[in-house]
């Protein structure tokens, strides 16, 4: 049960630590070609912001899945 629940801390953490590179990457795109107004800061917060959440659970996802499936070989 203990190895459980830190297999999901480390999870949860590895996640977050995804998810703050990915925001740091579409802020400086952001910034780059998209203008300030509030039809695009609406578009960033109810479609970038959850696609961001979601590729970074996939992406934490299918990297524990491979770090574990090398550690079986």
């Amino acid at each position: 049960m203990l190895k459980t629940l830190f297999e999901k801390i480390i999870y949860f953490a590895f996640t977050v630590f995804i998810f703050i590179i990915l925001w740091n990457i579409m802020a400086a795109l952001w910034e780059a070609f998209v203008p300030w107004n509030y039809k695009t800061d609406l578009i960033g917060i109810f479609v970038v912001i959850p696609a961001l959440v979601a590729a970074a659970f996939i992406l934490s996802s299918v990297s524990f899945k491979v770090i574990r499936n090398s550690g079986k070989s």
